[in-house]
C-alpha cells in the first residue's frame, strides 16, 4: 500500500481537524439567557456539517484513489499535493469557525452579553415589518469590534470558505455602547440588509436619476446621487425605523473635522456627511413641518461654513443640497412595484415616532418608570433620544439609564426562533 505511516498521520490530523468544526457551540458554551436562538444554532450547525462532511468525503476518496497507485516518488508527491490542497479547503472552512466563534463568545461577558442580546431585539425590529412577505431574512447577530463605524457582513455573502454567510452580522465599536443613543448605526446597518433582500437597492438608483433628471439637473449631480443611493437608502430605512434618533444621531456621529465632513469623491458610494445630515433634517420636516430638527440644522451650517472649501467643491455641495429635498420627496412618495406598490414608509408606523407622542413617553421615562412597554424597541430607542436632547439629563445617568433599557429588551422580546419577514 501506498499510504506510508506519515501520509497516514496526516489524514487522521485532517479528519480530526475537520471533525471538530462541528463542536462550535459546545466551544462558546454560551448560558442559555445570553444565547443565540436554536434556529440561529441550526443555521450555523448546518454549514459547519456541510463544510466537515464535504473535506471527509475528499479524504476518503484520495485514500481509496492513491491507495492504488504504484509506490515511488511521483505519487507520493500527487498525494502531498492532493492533501495540501484539503489543507487549504479545512483553512477556510474554519475561517467561518473562528468568525462566529470571536463573535458568540462576546457572550459569554454577563455585561457585554446582555447588551448584544438587546441590540439583537434593535436590530430584528428595525428589520421586521408587521404586515409584509416581501422578504425573509435570519435575525442578525450584534457584536462588537474594532473602527470608527459601524458595518454588516449581509446574510447570503460569500465567505473566505465559498459558502454563504447564513444571517446577517452586524458589527459596532465598543465605544457604542457606552453612547448608546447613537445605537441608530444598527437600523442603518440593518437597512443594508433591507435594501438588497427587497431590491431597492437598483431601484433607488434609478429613482434618484430618474427625478434629477426630470427636475434639469446637470449629469455630473445625477451620477453622483446615483452612487450615493447605497448609503442613502439605508440612511433612510434607519430613520423610517427610529425617526429624530435617526437625525439627531446623524449630527453626532458626522462631527468630523471640516475636510471629512466636506469630502466629495465620485468613486465613495457614502454621500458627504455634510450632505446625509441636512438630509436627516428635512426629513423631520418632510415628515412633521417645523420643529427642533430646525435649529439642529442652523447650527450644523453654522459649524460647517462653505467659504472654507474649494470653489470646486463648495459648487458641488451647494448644487446637491439645493436638490435635497427633491431626494427627500422621491424617498417619501415613490411606490415600488417591489414593494407591491408601497411606499418605503408604508412599511413602518411612522404615527408612534410622531414627536409630539415620544414627548409624553419620555416624560414618563424621566419621572421614574420606564412607561414604555406596548411600544417598539426603536421607536423607544427615539424617547431616549429626546431625553438626551431636551431634558436635564447628565450622559452618566442616561448611560445608566438607556444600560437598564437595552438589558430589559432581551428579557421582554426573548430570542424569536423565526427569520425576520420584511
Amino acid at each position: 500500500m501506498l499510504i506510508t505511516l506519515g501520509l497516514k498521520k496526516r489524514v487522521e490530523s485532517l479528519a480530526l481537524r475537520a471533525q471538530s468544526l462541528t463542536n462550535l457551540r459546545r466551544m462558546v458554551a454560551l448560558p442559555t439567557q445570553r444565547d443565540i436562538n436554536e434556529r440561529q444554532w441550526e443555521f450555523l450547525n448546518e454549514q459547519l456539517e456541510a463544510a466537515r462532511n464535504r473535506i471527509l468525503s475528499k479524504l476518503k476518496n484520495g485514500v481509496t484513489k492513491y491507495s492504488g497507485l504504484a509506490e515511488g516518488t511521483a505519487s507520493a508527491r500527487k498525494i502531498n499535493s492532493y492533501l495540501g490542497e484539503i489543507e487549504f479547503e479545512l483553512t477556510k472552512a474554519f475561517a467561518f469557525y473562528d468568525t462566529y466563534f470571536d463573535v458568540l463568545t462576546q457572550r459569554n461577558s454577563a455585561e457585554l452579553g446582555s447588551l448584544l442580546l438587546g441590540c439583537d431585539v434593535l436590530a430584528s425590529d428595525a428589520l421586521f415589518r408587521d404586515r409584509s412577505d416581501l422578504a425573509f431574512v435570519k435575525p442578525p447577530i450584534v457584536y462588537c469590534d474594532r473602527g470608527f463605524g459601524a458595518s454588516i457582513l449581509r446574510e447570503n455573502v460569500t465567505l473566505p470558505d465559498g459558502a454563504p454567510n447564513p444571517m446577517p452580522l452586524i458589527q459596532i465599536p465598543h465605544s457604542r455602547l457606552k453612547e448608546k443613543c447613537n445605537l441608530t448605526s444598527i437600523l442603518h446597518e440593518v437597512g443594508h440588509q433591507a435594501m438588497i433582500s427587497l431590491g431597492l437597492a437598483k431601484a433607488l438608483p434609478r429613482l434618484f436619476f430618474r427625478v434629477l433628471d426630470k427636475a434639469g439637473a446637470s449629469d455630473d449631480l445625477k451620477e453622483l446621487f446615483a452612487l450615493w443611493a447605497s448609503e442613502i437608502g439605508p440612511d433612510f430605512w434607519g430613520f423610517c425605523a427610529s425617526g429624530i434618533a435617526q437625525a439627531a444621531s446623524m449630527k453626532d456621529i458626522f462631527a468630523l473635522p471640516a475636510s471629512q465632513v466636506f469630502r466629495v469623491s465620485k468613486i465613495d458610494p457614502h454621500p458627504p456627511a455634510y450632505l446625509r445630515t441636512l438630509l436627516s433634517f428635512q426629513w423631520c420636516r418632510e415628515m412633521w413641518g417645523r420643529g427642533w430638527w430646525d435649529s439642529w440644522e442652523k447650527e450644523w451650517i453654522d459649524l460647517y461654513p462653505m467659504n472654507r472649501i474649494s470653489p470646486e467643491t463648495a459648487a458641488i455641495l451647494r448644487d446637491a443640497k439645493l436638490h435635497l429635498p427633491l431626494i427627500s420627496d422621491a424617498l417619501f412618495r415613490a411606490r415600488f412595484q417591489l414593494l407591491k406598490n408601497r411606499r418605503i414608509p408604508d412599511l413602518f408606523k411612522m404615527k408612534s415616532l410622531n414627536p409630539g407622542k415620544l414627548v409624553l413617553l419620555a416624560k414618563g421615562v424621566m419621572s421614574g418608570g420606564m412607561q414604555l412597554n406596548g411600544s417598539r424597541p426603536c421607536s423607544e430607542l427615539a424617547v431616549f433620544r429626546l431625553i438626551r436632547e431636551r431634558h436635564r439629563v447628565s450622559e452618566k445617568d442616561l448611560d445608566s439609564l438607556m444600560d437598564k433599557w437595552i438589558v430589559s429588551l432581551g428579557r421582554r422580546f426573548g430570542k424569536s426562533d423565526k427569520e425576520v419577514r420584511i
